[in-house]
């Protein structure tokens, strides 16, 4: 039994260093709720209204959506798909859900743009 535990322990210690490291990329906020203001396709960006008070991203933020890393989804309430979007897939008055990695003079970095508004 104390061999097990041996062996055990330290692949334990293994995984859960390896699941708790850092990655290059820190999200400061996941899923601030807001709703798209205007849509700027040549910059790939939106401006957006917070729907939480005291939100991180203030009365209105540009949230630049440029990274090649950015994903955009949607998840239907009903049966729980999961849906890859584009960007052009977004309108003006789309309730949204984005990850901020930071926000400076309203401006946003995302990683991750959900569309919340439900589409048939």
């Amino acid at each position: 039994m104390k061999r097990i535990l041996f062996l055990v322990m330290p692949i334990l210690v293994l995984l859960i260093c390896a699941s708790c490291s850092s990655k290059n990329e820190v999200v400061a906020h996941h899923g601030v709720n807001a709703e798209i203001l205007e849509i700027s396709k040549e910059l790939k960006g939106m401006v957006v209204q917070s729907l939480d008070d005291n939100s991180v991203l203030g009365e209105k933020c540009y949230i630049n959506c440029e990274d090649e890393k950015t994903y955009f989804n949607y998840v239907n309430f009903n049966t729980g798909d999961v849906i890859d979007l584009k960007f052009e897939d977004f309108v003006v008055g789309d309730e949204i859900t984005v990850d901020v990695n930071s926000v400076e003079n309203k401006y946003a970095l995302t990683s991750r743009v959900q569309l919340v508004t439900q589409r048939k």
